[in-house]
């Protein structure tokens, strides 16, 4: 009996962290990002686009530190901060503040086909599509040019 315990715990835990990551498009909101592409290869990782988003600025600097943060969609379909604190709290996101630009781990890479790296950085004006959990997950969705 003891034989088979483990592995079965391996597997639900596996389970539990694919779920959690789904969960985040299943029941969470989805917002669309302006995003500005920089530094698109990884020798170990293959090709990915480090992103920087222009309307996420901080309203006041707190570099170096951990903040939390919500979203919000403007008017005109992308998302902008609703609210920044240095306390987490519930459905917040967590990140921090570097030259006074917010962003989040899950934020700053998203990996591209190999080939589309150098397309998307020439590019310039691109939008992020993400779901966003209730409880602050992350799940990128989807890149591609911004026509605006």
């Amino acid at each position: 009996m003891k034989a088979w315990l483990f592995p079965i715990i391996q597997t639900v835990f596996v389970v539990i962290l694919l779920v959690s990551y789904y969960a985040a498009s299943w029941f969470g909101e989805q917002y669309i990002l302006r995003a500005e592409p920089f530094d698109p290869f990884d020798p170990f990782y293959g090709e990915y686009v480090m992103l920087q988003y222009p309307d996420l600025k901080s309203p006041s600097t707190t570099d170096d530190s951990s903040i939390y943060f919500t979203l919000k969609t403007e008017e005109d379909g992308y998302a902008i901060l609703d609210r920044v604190e240095t306390d987490p709290f519930f459905g917040a996101i967590e990140g921090y503040v570097y030259d006074n630009r917010v962003t989040a781990p899950q934020l700053e890479q998203f990996y591209v086909e190999q080939g589309q790296g150098s397309q998307l950085e020439e590019v310039r004006d691109l939008q992020v599509t993400i779901d966003v959990s209730s409880w602050g997950t992350i799940r990128p969705i989807s890149l591609e040019e911004r026509k605006e």
